[in-house]
């Protein structure tokens, strides 16, 4: 009798210990949902390769080909705007720093009223920017340091378009060697890049 009242008890300590574990989420799956210590799917990286740069296209904005129609000049209209040349352009320098290509610019905007913003932070990088305001609105400028070089990304009218460039300015990303893949991008229409939604 002895022997069974404890097989019982085994019995009903290894089905407890079996629960508990399938509760805790001991399985080792990854569950995605959070709670059970299982590991969270990777996000999808919205992001479309415009091989020197990736940035994620949000709805109201399209790749305009106005300064060419080869990857390394991608331009981005915003389309939802009462301005019709409302555009989101990087542009890579490979002779100056960020702060050279800031004088540098603020230099050829004497005829506007140049002024220095706040820096901002995107994407673990930090951006010192200006705007200026002309017959089309405002324009801001944004100036980062990359490997070999610096880059400028030109936005109009920020705040009429401020989701949109907030995802993209979170996003975008640019090659380890830019000079190498902007060279490749010239060979890249980019009517043949798709754009991810």
């Amino acid at each position: 009798m002895k022997k069974k009242a404890f097989a019982i008890l085994t019995l009903c300590i290894s089905l407890f210990a079996a629960f508990a574990l399938v509760g805790c989420g001991g399985s080792g799956g990854a569950t995605g949902s959070g709670g059970g210590g299982g590991a969270e799917k990777p996000a999808v990286d919205m992001r479309t390769d415009f091989i020197w740069f990736k940035v994620e296209v949000p709805e109201g904005v399209e790749i305009t080909d106005v300064a060419g129609d080869t990857a390394d000049r991608a331009q981005f209209k915003f389309t939802e705007s009462e301005h019709a040349s409302d555009r989101f352009i990087p542009i890579f320098d490979s002779d100056k720093n960020a702060d050279e290509l800031f004088d540098y610019e603020a230099k050829w905007k004497t005829d506007f009223e140049w002024t220095e913003n706040d820096p901002v932070k995107y994407n673990g990088k930090s951006w010192r920017n200006a705007s200026y305001t002309h017959t089309g609105g405002v324009t801001t400028e944004y100036f980062t340091d990359v490997d070999g070089g610096s880059v400028y990304v030109r936005i109009d009218n920020v705040e009429e378009h401020k989701d949109a460039v907030e995802t993209m300015m979170k996003s975008l990303e640019f090659a380890d060697d830019i000079a190498e893949a902007k060279t490749e991008a010239m060979d890249v229409k980019l009517e043949d890049i798709e754009i991810k939604r």
